[in-house]
């Protein structure tokens, strides 16, 4: 039974769809480290579930799933939760604790 999941693993297509996960894994950390070097930690911390807004607009444009009233409820829940950690009130409340 597990031969039939590791026929594939040597393969061209294979290794190169990996591949590609480490690059692209690779240019996030390179990515995410130049935003903690340039954000408050606070703010760049609150704002990643915003890469969940993006992959539901990927998913929509690539993959053609279809985007329901509770995904877009989940999307403004999480920006009303980003505003309130890194808006106006709540970085003055940090900055003074």
């Amino acid at each position: 039974m597990a031969s039939r999941y590791t026929d594939h693993i040597f393969s061209v297509s294979f290794i190169f769809w990996f591949g590609l996960v480490f690059v692209i894994m690779f240019g996030y950390a390179i990515i995410w480290q130049q935003i903690l070097k340039r954000m408050p930690l606070t703010v760049a911390y609150a704002n990643r579930p915003v890469t969940l807004i993006w992959g539901i607009i990927w998913g929509a444009l690539i993959f053609g799933e279809k985007v329901t009233w509770n995904m877009i409820a989940g999307a403004a829940v999480i920006f009303a939760g980003i505003y309130l950690v890194t808006g106006e009130n709540g970085e003055k409340g940090g900055e003074n604790s």
